[in-house]
């Protein structure tokens, strides 16, 4: 390849967007409502309410510390319709972070502990009921909470009945109101515990009367209660909340890596075709591979260019942070590959255009479903999964945990992956 090659058809690419600005247009608009962003929200101690914003919690860890029949009775009691959205694991398998566990962006836990009382000689558990919920909306699980509490009571009857206790109906548990969740126990302990009373035992206790062979006396004993003690609280997440403001910008930040490599590049090169310009282009001296390597270092720059701006806007400290560069470049690798594929199999602008949208809406959808139903691994094969996420926590200032590092990688190997077979279209196609 030769640089003066490349640095003509870099040339050129720029004075085709000044000759036409809509592209110019809409990055102004971007960075225009990025600037608006910054200064009518200010960055200050208030707590944000963006996890109300976005529909609050979407899927529920129940978290144990070992099996036992609770756990048993509670994942085979699970309604079908929120089945999928209800996930147990034990304790020592969730991801921690300075000894609290850490929840991913849209999901609670209910963590269960059944702990003997210390001090004491019955083997009696209390359980101890933790709901971690999303900083500021503590209802985010009312559903799942309200599963939670029948089912507890659906197995105190079990286990009341197998003692030959006939429990009292059940109350109407309301999820939103502890304290009537716990009065409501409460009052089912003492429910159990009068009908209990009525099966004692009567043992001889007075052995100077038996001597005296007069009457013999008997004590009642009282059967211990059966119910354990519900011990109930909130806590706010140990991870990040979800701020509003930083989604706002991380959106941004990938629709102007979307739009440069997916949307911009695709058109452009159609209408080159369409006007016979790629093909003058190839008649030239240069190579297929030098006009790939034009277009691959226009588009994603002017796109990572945008992206840092709308990121540096929001806050400058970003464009310090390592990581949040290696997820622009990395997401904008994918694009690109992606973007060259779409104008390799498209012939004209309408179809580069449609191609694009119908990209995006497929993509979108397959990560809706693939969320909404808990299928695994598929969306791992999007860029749009794993873009994101680095993105936001880049932006956020998130601890760079496990999990995003396996998400950078992702990116890193589909941009790769893309940008292959984009290259090997376009040197059999491409400029035809």
């Amino acid at each position: 390849m030769h640089w003066y090659i490349i640095r003509a058809l870099l040339v050129k690419e720029w004075q085709r967007h000044l000759a036409n600005r809509g592209g110019i247009a809409l990055g102004l608009l971007l960075i225009t409502g990025a600037v608006l962003l910054s200064v009518f929200s200010p960055r200050g101690g208030e707590k944000s309410t963006g996890a109300g914003l976005v529909g609050g919690v979407n899927h529920c860890f129940v978290e144990y510390d070992e099996q036992s029949t609770l756990i048993t009775h509670l994942k085979e009691n699970r309604p079908p319709e929120m089945r999928p959205f209800i996930h147990f694991r034990e304790f020592k398998n969730a991801e921690t972070k300075d000894g609290v566990i850490v929840y991913p962006v849209g999901a609670g836990g209910l963590q269960i502990r059944e702990l003997r009382p210390e001090n004491t000689t019955t083997n009696q558990k209390t359980i101890h009921v933790a709901v971690w919920h999303p900083e500021g909306n503590p209802t985010a699980l009312a559903p799942f909470e309200a599963w939670l509490w029948k089912e507890i009571r659906r197995w105190n009857v079990t286990r009341a009945k197998v003692r030959g206790i006939q429990p009292p109906p059940d109350p109407e548990f309301d999820s939103l109101n502890e304290w009537l969740l716990i009065e409501s126990h409460k009052r089912f302990q003492d429910q159990i515990a009068e009908v209990s009373s009525r099966n004692y035992r009567r043992e001889p206790f007075e052995p100077h009367a038996a001597i005296a062979g007069g009457p013999m006396a008997y004590a009642i004993t009282q059967t211990t209660t059966i119910v354990p003690d519900l011990v109930v609280k909130r806590e706010g997440l140990g991870g990040v909340v979800l701020d509003i403001r930083s989604a706002i910008v991380t959106g941004l930040v990938v629709f102007a890596l979307y739009f440069t490599c997916v949307y911009l590049l695709p058109t452009l090169n159609c209408e080159e075709r369409e006007r016979g310009i790629l093909l003058a282009q190839a008649l030239s001296p240069a190579s297929p591979l030098e006009i790939v390597a034009a277009k691959a270092l226009f588009y994603p720059a002017a796109g990572i260019t945008l992206a840092a701006i709308l990121a540096g806007i929001y806050q400058p400290a970003i464009l310090t942070r390592p990581f949040f560069w290696l997820a622009l470049v990395s997401v904008a690798a994918g694009f690109l590959g992606i973007g060259m594929t779409i104008s390799t199999l498209a012939r004209t602008q309408r179809a580069a255009f449609l191609g694009g949208m119908c990209y995006l809406m497929a993509v979108s959808m397959l990560l809706m479903i693939c969320t909404l139903n808990s299928i695994p691994f598929l969306p791992y094969f999007a860029v749009e999964y794993h873009g994101p996420r680095i993105l936001h926590a880049a932006i956020n200032g998130d601890e760079i945990t496990r999990s995003l590092k396996g998400n950078l990688i992702g990116a890193a190997f589909l941009g790769v992956v893309w940008l292959t077979v984009a290259v090997r279209m376009f040197r059999r196609r491409g400029w035809q």
